[in-house]
């Protein structure tokens, strides 16, 4: 089941916690790192089995539109969907080894896009976009020649 703060996003969004989206969001929840819709299906076939592929895909396109769940693509350019913390806008850096998706705040990138719009004299009024590259581990690992892949990983885990 989802969190008591999930839940209500999806109620602040207009949508009605129906069974298939509070076990699909607390699903993503639990998993604590981005899951591709595959991987949150075979999650499910355990938990729910009476929820299917097409509606685990249709729920994810739902909880989307809605605000709660975020599409981001993982390394090979496969679609994956996160519960992010941040509820506000903000973009996310994405670790392309092993799959860390950090959040960036809006404030972040703020003087980033002032500079943009000066140089270009361009008027920003939506961004949206994730930063790919390796974070500190992977990075530290193929330094010391490890190569550092493996399960993607939610800030936080055990190697943060």
């Amino acid at each position: 089941m989802a969190s008591d703060e999930t839940r209500g996003r999806l109620l602040a969004a207009g949508q009605r916690i129906t069974p298939q989206r509070d076990v699909i969001a607390g699903a993503l929840e639990d998993a604590g790192r981005p899951l591709t819709a595959h991987e949150l299906a075979a999650r499910l076939e355990f938990v729910s089995p009476g929820i299917g592929r097409a509606t685990v895909f249709r729920t994810l396109q739902s909880l989307q539109a809605a605000g709660v769940v975020e599409r981001i693509a993982l390394p090979g350019d496969q679609p994956a969907y996160l519960i992010c913390a941040n509820p506000r806008h903000h973009h996310h850096l994405v670790c392309r080894s092993c799959g860390l998706v950090e959040e960036l705040a809006e404030d972040e990138v703020a003087a980033f896009l002032g500079q943009l719009e000066r140089r270009h004299r361009f008027t920003v009024d939506h961004v949206s976009f994730d930063i790919y590259g390796r974070c500190a581990t992977c990075a530290a690992g193929d330094a010391a020649g490890s190569g550092a892949r493996g399960v993607p990983r939610a800030v936080g885990d055990a190697a943060d």
